[in-house]
């Protein structure tokens, strides 16, 4: 089987107890029939601690409040991986931030940009990422259960071309610019499904400014995000990091968001003080293609599926416009962070990927809901 690799996949490897965000922390831990058999086979003390710890209420885990796991020490390791071996450890620590896809004929491996180095690696290599291909033994099963091979080459193809078109914004307004053509691309794809019509086979370049703009959003869609689950009481234990960055925007000392223009304003100048900004959130966009644009070869859902990358790129820029006020530079340790604490949030969770999708629909009208 052709397996495909983002192109800093080898790169990364865990840094442990020097971690200053560890997945340790903040994540329920599920665990799999053969996680909690090999768990049963234990004696003693041992045992013990083991089963106390698992919680099955509605799924077997550990870590049910979402705080630190009980087997993270002082050192910032894992204990039970110090006196058993990385094997022994449940599958889902074992695997992260390591994870695959399976399409059928081929599957493809990334990283999950909400582990801190995993998105370290893709802020050093986002200039030059890409899928490398490989002949190996696939490591999941299929994700899918639609078998219409000319629809995946099609998304195949069109991804692609999806993924160019953003990785070549330079600029603000060009990243505005080819979000609205993919934006564009995904509507014909959802009219033609929805009809029965042949698919457009190419993603054709936005050429009006008409319509909303979809980078920087306006400010109010920023304010129903608000007023969603996305931001309560409790990450301030289960994500201090997102917890800290959501109460600049209650704060606002800057008073950015005082009105549309003035966060347009810091917007801008977050741009100029920063060069490579538009170029790494084009990058950050354009790894979300990569790892969802092929969701619609299940559900069919063009529209939602762009859109939901647009909502995460837009929240990042928020994030990145608090953090520094518009007039200072982020580092890569910064924004690593930035990009890892919002990923923890508004990936995992399918009722918020929701309700932030639907935080668009006031935009347009027209809207694919």
């Amino acid at each position: 089987m052709d397996i495909f690799r983002i192109s800093f996949y080898d790169k990364f490897s865990c840094i442990a107890g020097k971690c200053p965000s560890t997945c340790c922390h903040g994540w329920m831990i599920p665990l799999t029939p053969e996680d909690r058999e090999r768990f049963r086979k234990q004696k003693g003390l041992f045992k013990l601690s083991l089963l106390s710890r698992m919680s099955s209420s509605y799924i077997y885990c550990f870590n049910k409040g979402s705080g630190t796991c009980p087997f993270y020490n002082s050192d910032g390791l894992c204990s039970l991986q110090l006196k058993m071996g990385h094997d022994f450890i449940p599958e889902a620590c074992r695997m992260f931030p390591r994870f695959y896809r399976n399409y059928g004929p081929f599957e493809e491996h990334y990283l999950d940009l909400a582990c801190i180095e995993a998105a370290r690696e893709f802020l050093e290599g986002y200039s030059d990422m890409h899928l490398e291909v490989s002949e190996g033994e696939p490591l999941s099963e299929p994700c899918t259960t639609n078998d219409d091979a000319g629809l995946l080459t099609l998304l195949r193809h069109t991804r692609e071309e999806c993924i160019l078109m953003v990785q070549k914004a330079d600029t603000p307004q060009a990243l505005a610019s080819a979000l609205k053509s993919l934006d564009n691309h995904a509507g014909a794809l959802q009219k033609a499904a929805l009809s029965g019509d042949e698919l457009p086979d190419t993603v054709e370049p936005c050429k009006t400014e008409a319509g909303p703009c979809l980078f920087p959003l306006d400010l109010s869609f920023y304010k129903r995000i608000m007023d969603t689950s996305f931001y309560n009481i409790r990450l301030r234990r289960s994500n201090p990091a997102l917890y800290r960055l959501l109460r600049l925007y209650f704060d606002d000392p800057e008073h950015i968001l005082a009105s549309g223009e003035s966060f347009k304003a810091a917007a801008g100048d977050f741009f100029t003080n920063n060069k490579e900004a538009a170029k790494y959130l084009a990058a950050y966009y354009a790894y979300y293609l990569y790892l969802y644009y092929l969701k619609s070869f299940e559900d069919y859902s063009f529209v939602r599926n762009i859109r939901i990358g647009i909502v995460h790129l837009n929240m990042i820029l928020l994030l990145c416009v608090l953090r520094t006020g518009g007039k200072s530079t982020l580092s890569v340790a910064d924004l690593s962070q930035i990009i890892a604490a919002y990923n923890r949030r508004a990936y995992f969770n399918e009722e918020i990927v929701d309700e932030l999708y639907h935080c668009l629909d006031p935009l347009d009208p027209s809207t694919f809901a």
